[in-house]
């Protein structure tokens, strides 16, 4: 079922797991399924549950992205410009 798959890659990526197919889940590549009509009321809670825990998600990992272009940045312009120039560490005085 669609909305277990979805649970178990939610569930890894919150817990961090590492991912198998060059880090992507399962349902990276997920379409629609071609079965049409309403959602059964049984599942209501359960699809609104889910899309809450992806937004929660999604919000995280936009955090974690902006984190990391932050500390690039920082690596970036604390990296030397050098260019063809000999550098020397005086370790001794």
């Amino acid at each position: 079922m669609i909305l277990g798959e979805l649970e178990g890659d939610l569930a890894r990526l919150k817990s961090g797991e590492v991912l198998e197919d060059g880090g992507r889940i399962a349902s990276a590549d997920w379409s629609p399924p071609t079965i049409v009509g309403p959602l059964p009321d049984e599942y209501a809670h359960t699809v609104r549950d889910l899309i809450d825990q992806q937004r929660i998600a999604i919000e995280a990992l936009d955090e974690a992205r902006r984190k990391t272009g932050e500390h690039l940045a920082a690596v970036r312009a604390a990296e030397p410009v050098r260019g063809h120039q000999s550098a020397y560490l005086d370790v001794e005085g």
